[in-house]
């Protein structure tokens, strides 16, 4: 069983890697669950409880600052936890969004920890030694990469009972404090978007899909449609308005250059 959750623990990393920059699909619950299945000879039980917890927190983004419970962690150990114990989905859901709100919090320390990074990657540029700030990204992957390698190897190979162990001895206040960032980054996350939303001509398209959901009770599907729509028209005005403003009077012919 060790082998297996050493495997397990490097998907885990692998699927943040790809959360972070790849973006191959494998960070969602049920790519990542599906290949947990395979690794514990599984595939058909691993598709069933990774479906459902896909399905679960199908509506699950990171907004702006805010991160989200860490649903691969949480889906890699529920499928493991469910296929290991023989609970099937019953075990893969309790277990998965336990673990998904531990590594949440893991995950707010690794990007703390990673600020460090950027105020080093700073003095470097200063200092004109540019080679060195490639050392620092991969040591901010490398970070992110253990937040989520080390607990799924620990849960997997220790089993359910660590998580709820390890949550017992966390201070209350360091719980309640968690909690409390948790509710001020939303807004700090809406408040960046906001402030790249009013920039420019950007604001009216704010204002127009506000007043669709808001005051004509639209739907989010039916104020996505129509925000694509005239997101479309937008573009080709300003394209047309890019082409009209590249016709050249040429004199020596009395027609247009082109």
């Amino acid at each position: 069983m060790l082998v297996k959750a050493l495997i397990i623990a490097i998907w885990a990393g692998v699927c943040t890697l790809d959360q972070r920059g790849l973006h191959l699909g494998f960070r969602k619950p049920l790519l990542a669950g599906v290949v947990v299945g395979f690794i514990l000879g599984e595939p058909l039980e691993g598709l069933i409880i990774a479906g459902t917890l896909e399905l679960m927190w199908l509506g699950t983004n990171a907004i702006g600052a805010y991160q989200p419970p860490d649903v691969i962690s949480g889906s890699i150990v529920g499928v493991a936890i469910g296929i290991i114990s023989g609970q099937g989905e019953a075990a893969g859901v309790a277990v998965g969004i336990t673990v998904a709100l531990l590594v949440q919090q893991l995950d707010m320390l690794a990007t703390t920890l990673n600020v460090f990074l950027v105020h080093k990657a700073d003095k470097v540029i200063e200092s004109g030694e540019f080679d060195k700030i490639n050392y620092l990204h991969y040591l901010g992957g490398l970070n992110y990469f253990l937040s989520r390698a080390i607990p799924v190897f620990l849960c997997i190979y220790f089993g359910s009972s660590l998580i709820e162990t390890i949550l017992a001895a966390v201070p209350e206040w360091v719980l309640n404090g968690l909690t409390i960032a948790s509710k001020i980054i939303p807004a700090v996350g809406l408040a960046m978007l906001l402030s790249m939303m009013m920039k420019k001509n950007m604001w009216i398209f704010f204002l127009i899909g506000f007043s669709l959901s808001n005051f004509m009770g639209l739907s989010t599907i039916a104020t996505a449609i129509i925000a694509f729509s005239l997101a479309g028209i937008y573009g080709l005005i300003v394209e047309n308005g890019k082409k009209d403003s590249e016709i050249i009077l040429d004199d020596s012919t009395g027609g247009y250059d082109l």
